[in-house]
């Protein structure tokens, strides 16, 4: 009876090691150059097309409405950070670089933000899609 106890004890270290292996690290994304972003500037304004998504979630939609009377040009992609022990982080692509052509955005515009492009699996937090010196933030859920 008393081999039991070690081998229980050794079962529950290694399921404890196992769950904790398997949660996503956020303390090891990198910190944002820029903790304060605006949803809007200018007469643009971004936001997600939802409060809230899912962590199933396979495309994060941000919608730009351009109040102003200019162009407003950004590059093609969306990026994403969380919100981790209250400071923005980034999430990491998987493409290590980007070719930006420029888009003009007329007064009503999209762009996707497809999540299989990252390299981080979405875990429920605060996040913030971000296009070029704007954010949306928005909450991911179970």
């Amino acid at each position: 009876m008393i081999k039991k106890y070690p081998l229980i004890a050794f079962c529950f270290a290694a399921l404890l090691l196992f769950f904790t292996g398997c949660q996503a690290d956020d303390s090891q994304l990198e910190e944002s150059p820029a903790q304060k972003r605006p949803d809007s500037e200018n007469g643009v304004t971004i936001k997600t097309e939802k409060a809230k998504y899912p962590t199933t979630v396979k495309t994060i939609v941000v919608e730009i409405q351009n109040d102003s009377n200019e162009e407003y040009m950004t590059g093609a992609h969306v990026f994403l950070e969380k919100k981790v022990e209250g400071l923005w982080r980034k999430i990491p692509m998987k493409a290590e670089s980007f070719t930006e052509e420029g888009i003009i955005h007329p007064k009503l515009s999209s762009l996707d933000l497809n999540v299989n492009d990252l390299k981080y699996e979405l875990t429920p937090g605060e996040y913030r899609a971000t296009i070029g010196g704007l954010a949306a933030p928005f909450k991911v859920v179970e």
